[in-house]
């Protein structure tokens, strides 16, 4: 499956950070966090997503990191972002054949995607299809399989 981009002049790092296997790509860096009313245009949530979608869970969490850190509490962009990096965390953790700390992390990033999309009149926010999303990841944590299918998020 070829894998959209949504950021595409932010670059992809040349392999995934694993924590405690290898070291990050020193030549990578995230997309600049510039606040954006439109998400169509927010080159870090964007990057985010493509990093996510090309299995780079280190650095998709680090992308959408940079944009959550200065918003509100209470502000549903923070939760959602937070969702995601939590989502991010979890695969990664997979990856990393702990399973345990992987359905914790996913059980707090589940309910903050589920509380966005719960005050929507949609299952869409930001773009991202919630229940779908939720569904996949639900399944990959449920068989802690490392070699899992990779989830594609498609706006």
């Amino acid at each position: 499956m070829k894998r959209p981009r949504y950021a595409p002049d932010s670059p992809l790092p040349a392999f995934p950070y694993l924590p405690g296997k290898n070291h990050p790509d020193a030549k990578f860096q995230p997309a600049p966090s510039i606040a954006s009313d439109d998400w169509r245009n927010d080159q870090a949530y964007l990057h985010g997503i493509d990093l996510f979608n090309h299995q780079f869970y280190w650095e998709a969490h680090e992308a959408w990191e940079h944009r959550w850190l200065p918003l509100a509490d209470g502000d549903p962009l923070r939760t959602h972002l937070q969702g995601l990096i939590q989502a991010s965390a979890a695969l990664l953790k997979i990856r990393l054949l702990e399973p345990t700390p992987a359905r914790s992390i996913w059980k707090r990033g589940r309910t903050r995607l589920l509380k966005v999309v719960a005050g929507c009149s949609e299952e869409t926010y930001l773009g991202i299809e919630i229940p779908a999303l939720v569904q996949s990841i639900d399944t990959i944590i449920d068989t802690g399989d490392p070699e899992f299918e990779v989830p594609c998020i498609v706006l």
